[in-house]
């Protein structure tokens, strides 16, 4: 009984996330798109989405030899009435179906099925995942360091009579934006660490921190330091009564790390339609 209920519940979920998908109106967005990727309009090429093949021993690799800029992106259906996206580099190649190697020459990089579609709400009509492989691993450094990729399209709302307009989006990193901090006076305050002041090594090490103050200068500097702290408590024993001491140290200032302060850095390309 518990396995037919469970399969009846898979069942209608796939059936309502079928007919979630069926609801969302496509054919407008079918078609020949052209746009950059945000990171290939920038000067220098170490921020791109695809390896630079410049040679340094021929020519100058200080910008990109081959920015996406103004690739293809062609959105249709496949014989499953499913959307599906291929990237081309020039119209060329999109008439003789040679689509673009997103991460670099010789990454065997491919878009994937599409896994799931959905509504999307602020500007977005719909937001469709795609599945995103790379055949040389080495090209993966890239990308968000994950057991899987995949790629984003945004179909962004029409106003009015406007030409259709989308958005891609792949996951490049995760930052880290924690920070130590130390209360003073009930304020919190910013600390700044400079290891190349550092006292001593291992548990007895000490640490030169500067101290943000209200005008988010950090001339305020001091060393760290272990103040002793300790108690005791009564411990009955037969015939009498012992004494357990415990002591451990507390590090002066008392410094501690905010949490969950990460943010999310994509590869983002924007596409219109192209004239054709």
């Amino acid at each position: 009984m518990i396995v037919r209920v469970c399969a009846v519940v898979t069942l209608l979920s796939l059936a309502a996330a079928a007919l979630a998908q069926s609801s969302i109106v496509l054919k407008p967005y079918l078609g020949l798109y052209q746009g950059s990727f945000e990171s290939a309009l920038t000067a220098g090429p170490d921020d791109d989405l695809n390896y630079n093949p410049c040679n340094p021993e021929t020519g100058d690799c200080a910008t990109h030899a081959d920015p996406h800029i103004e690739i293809l992106l062609a959105l249709a259906l496949d014989q499953d009435d499913e959307l599906s996206a291929a990237f081309y580099r020039s119209t060329s190649q999109f008439r003789s179906a040679k689509t673009l190697d997103l991460l670099g020459r010789s990454c065997g990089t491919r878009v994937g099925g599409l896994e799931n579609i959905e509504r999307g709400d602020e500007g977005i009509s719909w937001i469709a995942r795609f599945d995103l492989s790379v055949e040389n691993r080495s090209c993966l450094g890239k990308l968000r360091p994950t057991s899987s990729h995949f790629l984003l399209i945004r179909g962004l709302k029409q106003e009015d009579d406007t030409a259709p307009r989308v958005e891609v989006a792949i996951d490049k990193r995760i930052v880290n934006n924690n920070y130590l901090i130390v209360k003073e006076d009930g304020v919190e305050r910013r600390v700044r660490l400079d290891l190349n002041n550092t006292q001593g090594t291992g548990r007895r090490a000490r640490y030169r921190v500067c101290i943000e103050d209200d005008l988010g200068d950090f001339g305020r500097c001091v060393v760290t330091d272990k103040k002793l702290r300790q108690f005791a408590f009564p411990l009955p024993v037969p015939g009498g009564v012992a004494m357990n001491y415990t002591w451990w140290y507390d590090l002066v200032p008392n410094l501690k790390r905010t949490r969950d302060l990460y943010e999310l850095e994509q590869y983002v390309a924007r596409f219109e339609r192209a004239q054709q």
